[in-house]
């Protein structure tokens, strides 16, 4: 609410809404909404306040739209209010506000946010107290600009006539006048009203107008048209405003797909509007203005290329076209958002091969920025990093990486700082034009906000966001990325944001990451039949982030020379990110432009001095914008030296992009010709296809290491065909959890193929199903063809047992290396049974805990109590391949790969345990006696021995972690979050519930199992 209150103050004002709480008028039949806002103007000799009573427009507050202003109180030496509470109802608060000209009663409901307000406007009121005790002036001459809105308000209500006497039809939204700009001559525009479904000038339908395609309709009157404020932009004033985008609220479209929002995501303001039964989504509109940036500077050659000229910048960026204008509004600024529908019995796969035929390019400006913040606060101004172009773009993708340092952001992705860095590109943008806020993404530190301008929401839909962890076990968000995808017009967008694996010798660990991202990112369609969109599939990807690929074979100071010098090519020689690409391990397909600009990092906070602390490290290109796409062209590539907060400098990058806009004549053409095709086809053949074999025999597969073949699908009859897996039985899946069928459902026309993937995999969810012998690695899939007959594919291989994936019983009782017993004998000792080498289950002599953990743990405690990043930093995959391999296969005198990979395998084989080593009956309790110490010894008492013997014994070794924790940095709360998730698995009720558990619970659960874990940390226990 309070920012749609700060969306009515007057254009290029300084005025803010310090606070707003909603109220009611008393007496009032209407009981119509008002919001009670206290307003600050910050003159620097007196600083005054005002309160404002808005009335609201809507139920439901998300824009300045929604409300009109209807009084202002002053507050100076003659305001006063009173506050008493309703005898008859004790949660609600009667207020008098009283100044020499006015006074009204409003009813604010009893909560701390009244609490809070209400003392807000007794410190301004005693503030304009003491001003006038001290003889300080007060003028409020900056009062007089709002007397306009309040009059605009007045005159819009309509006059009470016989057939409605209580004027009721001037709070009828669809009764209000509507605006419709159109284009003339020279980018100008003149307003019309327009009554129903008629124009009133000239009185031309609608209906007859449609094949015009008329443009955008604009925002309810503008209580400052006609009026001539001064824009400031930078040091220059410009008393002409040029408006590049008018206001408009979206209008509602039947087919206009509506976007849904998960709760793990901070989605502020949203996108569309829809009055369809399947859900409403708001558009919320920031009013705001632009005007010429024509006096901006061109970046210096020191901070910028461009892919034309690399040390220099294209100047004529940086100058307003009018013809430009004027082919926009004449062209593009006409087109209408055609309804994102699917034509029954017309697949979407014959329209997109039909495209080129109704759709045409119109360049859109795109700008993307990345900016390692280094955990600061927002305290800089953004505008020299995100306002330096005249033409305000399209479309902004903004990433940042170490928003946030705190441990609570790293346990629990909570953080302060979104909101700050939130506003602070909000406060900016206002500056360059009208941007709705599509989408935010965090994962710990790495955010992703993306906007656009308002005209452009209308064509924007399948909105998806995104994220993957990449730190230890692929959970831990402190390195991963985050992304967001859209459909705009016809061509499908996605934003990755990323930070890579730290440190200059950690290269490998990057290209591991960005695999990583590449092949868990993936975005899922709520309709099955719909494919899973990866990031490689959309027509333009735009990767940024802190990649953190280092210069490499060069000395400190060498490389500081070397940019002295701006002898940047033999800089980039030595870059690791080059010399990847050029080696394909990594953007394979992406391009990147050429770099003018001296590295981003690493710098001194607050200045341009490169890093003098001890470590000098030396200085880098981490920060990096990547692009992939056939119809982009980069303008600009450049950094941006004016912002000092962080050791890295924000880069940006300018981008033209051609993008496939349907023309709607054209379209409703094709697919009348598609109806009309498929009319002749219908029942002259039945659908077939040929594949290229029905058996695939997959042979040994280990846990963890992936396997993959291929069958090809080719439709060989006359007809479209369309095929996909059947859901066995009774079941909601078609094939078993250790298998993956990629595409699962496609369409084909006569004479295509498809290869089908698959790949087995298997994982913590699936080897103890495999262990005890519940399973088998086997599985039948039915290939079922729309109206033909059904296809079966045969899928077998030979599961080789793991000590990952088995039960804590059992390995106790596991005297040999599980390589040396046979499959039968492993589900024995599973279900409880005894083996050949056991005389009784009495007299065998078992394990205290079982010795893979005895394993993973003794080599940490030999080889890294004192390392840092211990548990935090991930593993190599080959590494911890290796190690599993290692304790499968017997007692190895030395583990192999680094520490960081032994603790990844010792944390992988915690939750790859059958039953966690607090088993799941026990979860409940735990969580709810988490504070009490003493009722966390009672729980621990009624679990399993072995599964206690394990518990103490990794309490035990945390400890012996934190008596070095000045040489490992490790701390008992880090540790007892990360153990918490491992003991204490959410069970699959749970789990499969969490997608409509909200984030605040998600992470109060957290914290409940930390607590658990914290308490056996910091006191010794035993039984």
């Amino acid at each position: 609410m309070q920012s749609a209150v700060s969306q009515t103050l007057a254009r290029g004002a300084e005025e803010t809404c310090a606070d707003c709480i909603s109220a009611t008028i008393v007496p009032d039949w209407t009981q119509d909404q008002r919001v009670l806002a206290i307003i600050n103007h910050p003159d620097t000799s007196t600083g005054e306040q005002a309160l404002f009573l808005y009335k609201s427009r809507s139920a439901s507050i998300k824009t300045g739209h929604d409300l009109s202003l209807e009084k202002i109180l002053p507050i100076r030496a003659d305001f006063k209010y009173d506050v008493e509470t309703r005898a008859e109802d004790q949660s609600i608060i009667q207020v008098r506000l009283n100044t020499s000209e006015d006074s009204f009663v409003v009813e604010v409901p009893f909560e701390t946010k009244s609490s809070n307000f209400f003392t807000n406007l007794k410190k301004a009121t005693n503030g304009s107290i003491e001003k006038t005790r001290k003889g300080i002036p007060q003028n409020f001459r900056w009062l007089q600009k709002y007397q306009t809105q309040i009059k605009s308000a007045i005159t819009a209500t309509r006059p009470n006539t016989i057939a409605d006497p209580f004027g009721m039809s001037a709070f009828d939204a669809t009764q209000s006048p509507q605006y419709v700009n159109t284009a003339l001559s020279g980018g100008q525009q003149q307003r019309k009203t327009v009554s129903g479904d008629t124009r009133t000038q000239g009185g031309v339908s609608r209906d007859e107008t449609s094949s015009s395609h008329p443009s955008y309709i604009n925002a309810p009157h503008d209580p400052w048209e006609g009026m001539q404020p001064l824009v400031q932009f930078g040091n220059r004033e410009d008393s002409e405003t040029d408006v590049a985008h008018p206001k408009a609220p979206v209008p509602q479209q039947e087919g206009f797909d509506s976007v849904g929002f998960e709760d793990s995501f901070n989605d502020v303001l949203t996108v569309g509007s829809s009055s369809s039964d399947k859900g409403t989504v708001a558009t919320t509109q920031q009013t705001v203005t632009t005007g010429s940036l024509s006096s901006l500077s061109v970046p210096s050659s020191s901070s910028s290329s461009s892919l034309d000229q690399p040390d220099q910048a294209d100047p004529n960026l940086f100058l307003h076209s009018n013809a430009e204008d004027a082919v926009d509004a004449a062209g593009y600024a006409e087109v209408r958002p055609v309804a994102r529908f699917r034509p029954a019995g017309i697949r979407e796969e014959i329209l997109k091969r039909r495209e080129k035929e109704y759709t045409f390019l119109h360049d859109f400006r795109v700008f993307v920025g990345t900016w390692n913040v280094n955990g600061q606060s927002a305290t800089e101004d953004l505008y020299p990093w995100l306002a330096k172009n005249a033409k305000a773009p399209d479309v902004y993708a903004l990433g940042f990486q170490e928003l946030d340092l705190s441990k609570e952001a790293f346990l629990f992705n909570d953080s302060i700082r979104e909101e700050e860095w939130v506003k602070a590109m909000d406060k900016t943008l206002s500056k360059v034009g009208t941007y709705i806020r599509l989408k935010v993404i965090r994962l710990v530190g790495m955010m992703l906000a993306v906007y656009v301008q308002e005209r452009h929401v209308p064509f924007i839909s399948e909105l998806m966001a995104e994220m993957v962890g990449t730190g230890i076990m692929g959970k831990m968000g402190n390195k991963g990325g985050v992304a967001v995808r859209f459909e705009f017009h016809n061509t499908s967008f996605c934003f990755v944001n990323t930070h890579l694996a730290a440190h200059m010798e950690e290269f490998e660990r990057r290209n591991q990451d960005y695999n990583d991202i590449c092949n868990r990112m993936n975005f899922e369609w709520e309709d099955y039949n719909r494919h899973t969109l990866t990031i490689r599939q959309h027509d333009v990807v735009i990767w940024m982030g802190d990649l953190n690929y280092r210069i490499s074979s060069l000395e400190y100071d060498v490389v500081k020379k070397l940019i002295e010098k701006r002898d940047y090519l033999r800089l980039l020689k030595n870059d690791q990110l080059f010399q990847q690409l050029e080696l394909q391990k990594v953007f394979h397909g992406f391009s990147e432009g050429s770099i003018g600009f001296q590295p981003t990092y690493k710098y001194d906070p607050g200045t341009d001095e490169w890093d003098t602390s001890e470590k000098q490290r030396v200085p880098a290109w981490c920060d990096r914008i990547l692009f992939k796409g056939s119809t982009i062209k980069q303008k600009v590539y450049q950094s941006h030296m004016e912002l000092k907060l962080s050791d890295h400098k924000p880069v940006s990058s300018l981008f033209d992009i051609s993008v496939k806009v349907v023309d709607e004549k054209a379209f409703k053409q094709v697919v009348e010709e598609e109806i009309r095709k498929l009319d002749r086809q219908e029942n002259e053949s039945m659908p077939q296809v040929t594949l290229s074999r029905n058996n695939l025999e997959f042979g040994e597969v280990h846990f963890m290491e992936s396997m993959s073949q291929t069958l090809d699908v080719a439709n060989t009859g006359q007809v479209n065909t369309e095929f996909h897996f059947a859901n066995k039985l009774d079941d909601k899946h078609f094939c078993k959890p250790f298998l993956k069928v990629e595409p699962s459902s496609v369409f084909l026309m006569p004479g295509d193929s498809i290869e089908i993937k698959m790949t087995v995999l298997i994982d913590k969810r699936t080897a103890s199903t495999l262990n005890s012998g519940q399973d088998q690695l086997d599985d039948i899939l039915v290939l079922h063809l729309d109206n033909g007959k059904d296809y079966y594919i045969t899928v077998s291989g030979k599961y080789v047992p793991s000590s990952f994936g088995c039960s804590v019983e059992a390995l106790v009782k596991m005297h040999p290396p599980i390589c040396e017993l046979t499959p039968a004998q492993i589900a024995d000792l599973e279900n409880s049974k005894p083996l050949a080498y056991m005389q009784s289950d009495d007299e065998f002599a078992k394990f205290d805990i079982p010795k893979e953990i005895w394993m993973l743990v003794d080599h940490l405690f030999r080889n890294a109590t004192k390392s840092e990043e211990l548990f935090d930093k991930e593993g190599l995959h080959t590494e911890v391949l290796s190690i599993i391999n290692c304790l499968d296969n017997g007692t190895p005198d030395s583990m192999p790969g680094s520490v960081h990979s032994v603790a990844e395998a010792l944390l992988l084989f915690l939750e790859c345990l059958r039953e966690p080593v607090i088993p799941r009956q026990y979860y409940d309790r735990c969580l709810e006696c988490c504070n009490n110490f003493t009722l966390c010894k009672m729980v621990l008492k009624q679990i399993p021995k072995c599964h206690r013997n394990v518990f103490k014994y990794l309490a035990a070794f945390i400890r012996e972690l934190l008596l070095h924790s000045d040489e490992n940095k490790l701390d008992a709360k880090t540790l007892a979050t990360v153990f918490g998730e491992m003991f204490l698995r959410t069970p699959e009720h749970i789990r499969d519930s969490n997608s409509i558990r909200s984030r605040t619970q998600t992470q109060q659960t957290a914290r409940k199992k930390a607590t658990f874990v914290y308490q056996f940390i910091i006191n010794e226990y035993d039984d």
